[in-house]
């Protein structure tokens, strides 16, 4: 059922603000008020039954029957206040833009040409949908980008385009192919390349750690679609990270997630707490590029790479004072494997300087 379809069967509000004004309920519910039995239970019928939304449901909606059940729920999860209402709109907002992205005349739009099959992907930086062009009996993947991560600001909308533009330069098998970039509504898009396969995370989580031979062939693709980006793109990452890899057999890889600069600084100025301590994420952004979201130096690519190349090998983020150790232990892997790893993540001025340079070193590996 589309959006149009369900608010034709609806009675008063549309459905975007009938879910807007579940998100305030819920937020009372869980802090010093209360969400009404019945609309609470209709509500939650309601999205529970629109399939589309499956991948971002939460699970407090899902299992909570009542508001009695919600408002346990919410209080074991969180002890204040302000924990619970960031927690409610962390979780109801993808619902939200969602449903407004579907609603949206530029989404109908795009919807003449392509028939939508299903998300893909969700995080921070919006949704990835799955399109098949109806000519040409082509996926597509489709990136949809939420309104918040520019908030409206107009200087960095162009910014992203200006970015945007860069990426049809992009022209290598390790890296997604872009065709497209355009506005739904108020939300931006890119319209890519569909690649079927797990991303890094995944792989790990669903295998273990690689041997090191299988984590230097991925190395390598993964390391001379970076040198194509740097040398003659000449574009930066910025964000390299297990989840912007993705792998098929036969020995497929692609990196995904490029030219969100307009984005990416203040996702990363949220990786620092206010103790100073890294999100999981974190882990795999040069140290300089955290302080200074702004920097653009291939050379904090490279950290990444090798942040990368170190989990591969042992299933965890380098963290600590002796991590490398860690590598010492794995079998059949060498003191020269070891060196061309640590060279990628030392300080930026002893770092490995350039990604061909680093292409070069894994040929002798």
């Amino acid at each position: 059922m589309t959006v149009q379809e369900l608010n034709d069967t609806l009675e008063g509000d549309d459905i975007v603000v009938q879910i807007e004004q579940f998100k305030m309920g819920l937020m009372a519910q869980a802090t010093d008020g209360s969400i009404d039995s019945t609309e609470y239970g209709r509500v939650r019928k309601l999205l529970l039954n629109i399939t589309y939304l499956n991948d971002v449901i939460p699970q407090s909606i899902k299992v909570c029957r009542t508001p009695g059940e919600f408002r346990k729920w919410m209080q074991d999860k969180a002890a204040s206040y302000a924990e619970r209402r960031t927690i409610i709109v962390n979780e109801i907002n993808p619902i939200l833009e969602i449903l407004e992205y579907e609603s949206e005349e530029g989404g109908l739009e795009f919807k003449k040409n392509y028939d939508e099959k299903q998300i893909i992907g969700t995080g921070g930086f919006g949704q990835v949908y799955l399109y098949e062009h109806r000519l040409l009996n082509l996926p597509f993947a489709v990136k949809v980008f939420a309104p918040a991560f520019y908030e409206g600001n107009t200087n960095e909308l162009d910014r992203f385009f200006q970015e945007a533009r860069m990426l049809f330069k992009l022209n290598h098998p390790s890296i997604i192919k872009v065709y497209d970039a355009g506005m739904i509504g108020k939300r931006p898009f890119i319209r890519m390349e569909y690649f079927e396969g797990l991303n890094l995370n995944e792989i790990l989580i669903k295998f273990g750690p690689l041997s090191p031979q299988q984590a230097l062939n991925m190395m390598r693709g993964l390391t001379s679609g970076m040198s194509h980006a740097h040398d003659e793109a000449k574009i930066l990452h910025r964000d390299l990270k297990p989840s912007n890899i993705m792998a098929s057999r036969p020995n497929q890889f692609r990196i995904i997630d490029f030219g969100l600069g307009a984005f990416i600084e203040n996702e990363l100025y949220s990786r620092i707490t206010k103790t100073d301590q890294h999100v999981i994420s974190g882990y795999y952004n040069a140290p300089e590029l955290l302080a200074n979201p702004k920097l653009l130096d291939k050379r904090t690519d490279i950290y990444s790479l090798g942040a990368i190349w170190y989990t591969m090998l042992t299933g965890q983020p380098p963290a600590g004072s002796s991590f490398m150790d860690n590598l010492t232990e794995i079998p059949e892997i060498t003191d020269d494997y070891i060196s061309c790893i640590n060279g990628c993540l030392r300080n930026m001025d002893a770092r490995t300087e350039s990604c061909s340079v680093l292409f070069e070193q894994m040929k002798t590996l």
